[in-house]
């Protein structure tokens, strides 16, 4: 894999001159304010940081959202953003930056992939699929894409501050993260809470570096996220090194859309 294909997406700022040794030039931030479930920066700390900047926004924007985030003053190092809220697409795209759709649950098909490329540059690959399907979008995108190569999945995320709610029907004081476990299958999840609602995280990190590798020119980026993971654990998977705890999530069965389909 070649590292100038590597988007690496940052969990803490002191991590950073590691990674740029390693080689990477790529790197994601999520924004504050405009992202939930990760931690967060602003326009201020990234503007001194080396490399090619993007910026990530998965937060689902209201009218106001937007009109706040056109105030903000965009440093000169960022390139591109990857967004979910398609609201900012034509004006991020007037101005020069590279915009990235990260629709991923809706991103599951090429026909709805090859819509979306119409007005973006590139587009997040859904973490849903089997290698099959992946295959197929891959193989009649119209442009490169971004595939999730490593990282804790966000299984979904909620406006409501679910954690907070919990804790207040059993009449406890809150905090902002907890870990769940599923009594039937016994899956593990852990909850992000911040002001803006609650994301659910798959517990086991997602791994598939070498899968992956076989699509050379059709990738954009391989998205690796440095969330939760220790700078060791990041270096063994850029250097392409086998984990000992991974999830390969759907990409040995297709997922399931009805209850008929179950087996």
């Amino acid at each position: 894999m070649k590292k100038d294909k590597i988007l690496l997406k940052i969990d803490n700022m002191d991590d950073l001159s590691f990674y740029e040794k390693l080689g990477i030039s790529n790197f994601l931030f999520p924004l504050k304010d405009f992202s939930i479930g990760y931690p967060t920066f602003t326009f201020e700390e990234i503007t001194s940081c080396r490399g090619n900047i993007y910026i990530f926004m998965n937060r689902l924007l209201t009218d106001s959202d937007i009109d706040e985030f056109l105030k903000e003053s965009i440093p000169s190092n960022v390139r591109g953003f990857i967004l979910e809220d398609v609201g900012l697409y034509e004006i991020l795209k007037s101005r020069g930056y590279e915009v990235i759709n990260f629709q991923n649950h809706l991103n599951n098909n090429y026909k709805t992939v090859n819509y979306w490329l119409k007005y973006c540059d590139s587009l997040v690959v859904s973490t849903d699929l089997s290698e099959e399907e992946i295959d197929v979008i891959l193989d009649r995108a119209v442009k490169p894409l971004v595939l999730n190569t490593f990282g804790y999945p966000m299984i979904m995320y909620s406006r409501r501050t679910l954690i907070s709610n919990y804790y207040r029907y059993l009449g406890r004081s809150s905090k902002n993260e907890l870990d769940i476990v599923e009594k039937i299958s016994g899956s593990s999840f852990f909850l992000e809470e911040s002001e803006w609602g609650t994301a659910v995280f798959n517990s086991i990190p997602f791994y598939n570096r070498k899968y992956f590798e076989k699509y050379g020119e059709k990738i954009r980026f391989y998205l690796i996220d440095t969330f939760k993971s220790e700078r060791m654990t990041i270096e063994r998977v850029l250097e392409g090194q086998e984990l000992d705890v991974k999830t390969r999530d759907f990409l040995d069965q297709k997922t399931v859309y009805r209850i008929g389909d179950l087996k």
